[in-house]
């Protein structure tokens, strides 16, 4: 699995996006397009959301890569708001009955959804966050099942533990998009165990 290194000041993230075409990060051209689903359906019709054990062997690499690189910095003073599990419980639930414009947005990686996800998430991974934000809106909705991301839409981004998360929000910041949040627990929160 493949991860571009860059480091970025909270004012300035030029460097990232060199960095990641550099690194030919292309984590599309290597996962069918159906990787990347829009959960608004049940957990019982899609992928299964139980928790899984650190002793899973299947993501095994990925935690050993994680732990090795970094996607990228967000660099430090970078204020984002966060969020509670209560909120993106309700969140959550407005989403599947089609009640809000509100946006739940999962930046783990392909294969960390097997793990589990929040009902009403689209995976957009962090591997291809920085790139997906100069994508058109014909782009978005045929990789990620809906329309492009506007600037003053509201986003709640999560991960595994909430630290990838607040990387993606910061980063969205940086680009205008100011009313992303951070679900600071993500994953371990929302299932209450680590994988």
């Amino acid at each position: 699995f493949l991860y571009g290194t860059a480091l970025a000041s909270s004012r300035s993230f030029s460097g990232i996006r060199n960095t990641f075409s550099s690194r030919a990060l292309r984590v599309a051209s290597r996962t069918h397009s159906g990787a990347h689903r829009h959960y608004h359906q049940s957990s019982s019709s899609g992928l299964s959301c139980a928790p899984a054990t650190r002793s899973n062997s299947k993501l095994a690499p990925l935690r050993a890569s994680l732990r090795n690189h970094r996607v990228f910095s967000s660099g430090s003073g970078s204020v984002v708001p966060t969020v509670d599990k209560t909120y993106v419980e309700q969140l959550s639930k407005n989403i599947q009955q089609g009640k809000t414009n509100e946006i739940l947005v999962d930046v783990r990686e392909a294969q960390e959804l097997e793990m589990g996800y929040i009902p009403g998430a689209v995976n957009i991974p962090l591997s291809e966050f920085v790139d997906a934000l100069d994508k058109d809106d014909q782009y978005w909705r045929g990789r990620y099942g809906l329309p492009k991301i506007q600037e003053d839409d509201k986003v709640v981004v999560y991960c595994k533990s909430g630290m990838r998360s607040h990387q993606a929000a910061a980063y969205a910041a940086a680009k205008g998009y100011n009313n992303w949040s951070n679900y600071q627990g993500s994953y371990i929160d929302w299932f209450g165990t680590a994988y």
